[in-house]
């Protein structure tokens, strides 16, 4: 059977309070310590969830976000690691001098490692508050922006003509493209060039006359892009 605790620990007077400041002084630098290993498991939780979550909208939506959308995404792996960074640099030792035999310096030194300690995990927490809110950020965007247009360019020697190419598109909706054909040679010039007009599906067919004998190169440009083909004609273009 334990022994009893004295009256004098049972009852709230200055041996209680004088216990309880000591317990306060002793948690001054492990209590951030422990409070930013709690925060770096979140951060870590967070970003598992926020690379999962993009990775999955991103592949569904199956389109290329433009450049604001793009770096709203981007934006949070960098923030999540200078979270992370920061609180485990709350845990990182501080290193302190003064005489063990002068305890002024040692309640000095105490008190400046708790004050040191206490500024880190704030940054720390700081920077997982803005990191979180950028993730929030960053998922909305990804779900809400409309990412860029699927393009593509084919293009082919139209069998019944082999003097023409047969070109098809897929552009931005409604866009302006000019096509242009050259020997696939290098330093040919363009011999042939037109300008299109995409359907509201964005979807481009034309015919191009064929540059020369030999392979052609294909190009088509438009405001926001531009796509490069080539293909070989069946036979030599006719004199």
């Amino acid at each position: 059977m334990s022994e009893p605790k004295p009256l004098a620990d049972l009852i709230v007077g200055d041996r209680f309070w004088l216990g309880y400041a000591q317990e306060l002084v002793r948690a001054a630098v492990s209590a951030p310590e422990r409070r930013a290993e709690q925060l770096a498991a979140a951060v870590a939780w967070l970003w598992t969830i926020y690379s999962s979550a993009v990775l999955v909208v991103l592949g569904v939506g199956g389109a290329r976000p433009p450049m604001p959308a793009a770096l709203a995404l981007a934006l949070p792996s960098a923030l999540l690691i200078v979270a992370y960074w920061s609180a485990a640099r709350v845990r990182r030792p501080i290193p302190v001098e003064f005489d063990p035999r002068v305890p002024a310096q040692i309640e000095q030194v105490h008190a400046r490692a708790a004050r040191d300690k206490a500024g880190q995990l704030e940054a720390a927490e700081r920077w997982a508050g803005v990191a979180t809110a950028s993730v929030v950020l960053a998922l909305l965007v990804a779900l809400i922006a409309p990412g860029t247009p699927h393009v593509e360019l084919a293009v082919r020697a139209d069998p019944a003509d082999p003097q023409q190419l047969l070109v098809l598109a897929a552009v931005p909706a409604d866009a302006v493209v000019q096509l242009s054909v050259r020997p696939a040679d290098a330093g040919a010039s363009a011999a042939a060039s037109r300008l299109e007009r995409a359907d509201a599906h964005g979807r481009l067919q034309a015919r191009l006359p064929v540059a020369g004998p030999g392979p052609q190169r294909v190009t088509a440009t438009w405001r926001e892009g531009t796509l490069e083909r080539s293909v070989s004609t069946l036979h030599p273009p006719r004199d």
